[in-house]
């Protein structure tokens, strides 16, 4: 059965670092795409609320990406955020390393 998304999602060698009512570091990212990313483990944040979250990528450690989003799932094996308000270059730089892990 065909995803019915609007962008793709990428299993990609990333971390996350998110910053919402708790901090947490270095958190597995397990898929990306340029509306969200899912991250691995049990939920730690709730459903809306806001965070900010510090992409890092194992092929490019220098190259952290500071985005924002909100938790659109929270599970006990993982948390989904959709970003939102991304500017061009941080679209850009998105789009940047999925078309990388697509390659």
């Amino acid at each position: 059965m065909a995803e019915a998304r609007f962008y793709p999602r990428l299993r990609i060698h990333a971390h996350a670092d998110v910053i919402g009512a708790e901090v947490v570091l270095a958190r597995a990212v397990e898929d990306l795409s340029l509306g969200g990313c899912r991250l691995a483990g049990p939920a730690w944040e709730p459903l809306g609320q806001a965070v900010a979250l510090v992409l890092t990528f194992r092929e490019q450690p220098e190259a952290s990406l500071p985005l924002a989003g909100v938790v659109v799932r929270a599970t006990g094996v993982d948390l989904a955020i959709r970003f939102h308000a991304l500017t061009e270059e941080q679209r850009a730089a998105l789009e940047g390393h999925l078309a990388s892990a697509a390659a």
